[in-house]
């Protein structure tokens, strides 16, 4: 098949196949990255400087998934958002207590 081609338009099969296999890689290394929730759950807690994690959640948004914490530690609350690949996204706190936040209310 390759042979009937010209020049540019084997060029452009060539680069169109690399292009193809380049994402996949991607993809699937991607997915092997990803952390799970008990990995995400360690990871919040680092971020907190420890406590009890005193509920989750999880989401899924196509391929990807996003962990959120709510931890005690201390008299300081926190909420933590880790990403697919074990980032933290959103990090608060605040004083006083697990029950004086309305969000959890």
């Amino acid at each position: 098949m390759m042979k009937h081609l010209s020049g540019k338009a084997r060029t452009l099969v060539i680069a169109g196949g690399a292009v193809v296999v380049v994402l996949v890689a991607v993809l699937i290394g991607s997915l092997v990255m990803q952390v799970d929730v008990a990995k995400a759950r360690e990871i919040a807690l680092a971020a907190a400087g420890g406590g009890e994690v005193v509920g989750q959640e999880f989401e899924q948004e196509g391929l990807w998934n996003e962990y959120s914490f709510d931890i005690m530690n201390g008299d300081t609350w926190y909420e933590i958002e880790v990403n697919a690949f074990g980032s933290v996204t959103n990090l608060e706190s605040s004083r006083g207590g697990y029950g004086n936040y309305g969000h959890w209310d």
